[in-house]
């Protein structure tokens, strides 16, 4: 299900085999097209954008395919496969129809919807999140983790993978276990006026990601003006700043973890989903 306060349409599909999107103007709830794609049992995630008559729809097993449309033209422009990945949020932004977050459990992938002309492409474009203490700081060279000017007096420096006793693929990828760090865990994100994505993560931080370059600052002492924000217990924070100073209120308590949040579109009503009845 999605909607569009700006257009007055909202899109929804049906659960059976070969399911269709269909879009309807609100609140007259008169229907104006229909899309038909190639998912075969659901579509986990529908979004409209903000400006143009454009939709992104991601279908769930076995296809996990994100696909943009046109629906004033019924119209499917362009779509991307991606095996196994089961996204758990996605929107476009606001400012630039072009431009399309997708968060899962693990990661973050900002699109970019590519024209030229009649043709439309999608560009993945990964973000690299902090690890769990909030640090963007990587190892940058895991194959030789120690370097020295000139050679030991031992003998030569020999790659981890050699020292492991690995051997082809394995050997390529393989990562000492105290260089592995866990990552933040995405959950809630929105967008700014300024094309910046504002992402909550399960360990309690609050990110802000560039869309163009996906660069990541990590927001510990600084939260944006007026900004909600829900923690996995079900609390809803409400953050004012008052010039240099900011003050966090406890604004609700539902009992129950909190899934997403959501504005209407003057912004004077805030909805909260939760996963249980």
């Amino acid at each position: 299900f999605a909607a569009n306060g700006n257009s007055h349409v909202l899109a929804f599909s049906d659960r059976r085999l070969n399911p269709i999107i269909y879009i309807y103007t609100f609140p007259e709830l008169t229907k104006l097209t229909e899309l038909k794609g190639n998912a075969q049992l659901d579509y986990a995630l529908l979004a409209l954008s903000f400006t143009g008559p454009y939709l992104a729809s991601y279908s769930s097993i076995p296809e996990f395919v994100l696909s943009i449309w046109n629906w004033q033209e019924n119209l499917l422009l362009c779509s991307e496969s991606q095996p196994g990945v089961t996204v758990t949020s996605m929107s476009f932004n606001p400012m630039n129809w072009q431009q399309l977050c997708l968060v899962d459990e693990n990661n973050v992938t900002v699109w970019h919807i590519e024209r030229n002309n009649d043709e439309h492409h999608l560009t993945q474009n990964p973000v690299e999140l902090p690890d769990a203490q909030g640090s963007m700081s990587r190892h940058t060279d895991l194959f030789f983790p120690i370097s020295y000017d000139e050679d030991p007096y031992y003998g030569p420096l020999l790659p981890v993978s050699a020292i492991a006793g690995l051997e082809g693929d394995e050997a390529e990828t393989f990562m000492p276990r105290n260089y592995i760090r866990p990552l933040l865990h995405p959950t809630a994100h929105c967008w700014s006026a300024t094309s910046q994505i504002y992402m909550g993560c399960k360990e309690g931080y609050v990110l802000a990601i560039d869309a163009e370059t996906c660069g990541v600052s990590v927001l510990q002492q600084k939260p944006l003006p007026d900004l909600y924000f829900s923690a996995q217990e079900g609390i809803l924070f409400f953050y004012e700043v008052k010039g240099l100073k900011y003050e966090m209120k406890i604004y609700a308590d539902i009992l129950q973890p909190i899934s997403s949040l959501i504005f209407s579109p003057d912004y004077t009503v805030l909805l909260l989903a939760t996963d249980q009845v």
